[in-house]
């Protein structure tokens, strides 16, 4: 296979774990908001995009590093899901997870960077931050019941899982010579 081919076949891989990252986290958004019963089936499977993204990753970068990347994206759907409903239910964890939530985003960036320095620091943490922004305005809107906005919002999420996408592809062609 030519590097052409290798690079076009990266991309589609990535994108397809991306975005059934943002899928099934909008599902369970949608299950937690509106107390469906499928609520336990939709984590379960959503739980099983870090393992997903990280047999990408695997492919190029050490097993240490990478299995770092899936424990935070893990955590990050974990402290998601407390997060959408504590403010469900109108805990005071909300905050407390909210910050959380960002932590965790920022301690991904600095395991994205050192798994491949091709992926900034800061670039990372920005593309991160600005995923939880748009996932919480989604969030939001729907738990408001305010449908259209909640589906703007998701367009907006969709479209940045795109771009993340891309951005870890480009890394990884980037470092691997692709």
């Amino acid at each position: 296979m030519n590097c052409q081919n290798k690079k076009a076949e990266l991309k589609e891989c990535m994108r397809i774990v991306w975005l059934q990252h943002v899928y099934w986290t909008r599902m369970l958004v949608i299950s937690i908001a509106e107390r469906l019963n499928d609520q336990a089936d939709t984590t379960a499977r959503l739980l099983r995009n870090p393992k997903d993204i990280a047999c990408i990753f695997v492919r190029y970068f050490n097993r240490v590093h990478v299995a770092e990347v899936e424990r935070l994206l893990t955590e990050h759907l974990q402290i998601a899901a407390e997060l959408v409903t504590a403010l469900r239910d109108g805990s005071s964890t909300a905050a407390e997870l909210d910050k959380n939530w960002y932590i965790n985003a920022e301690q991904m960036a600095k395991a994205l960077h050192i798994m491949n320095p091709c992926y900034d620091f800061y670039e990372s943490r920005q593309m991160l931050f600005m995923h939880l922004d748009l996932t919480k305005k989604e969030a939001a809107a729907r738990l408001a019941k305010k449908y259209k906005e909640d589906i703007e919002a998701f367009s907006a999420v969709e479209k940045e899982a795109i771009r993340m996408a891309d951005m870890f592809t480009c890394g990884i062609a980037e470092f691997c010579n692709l």
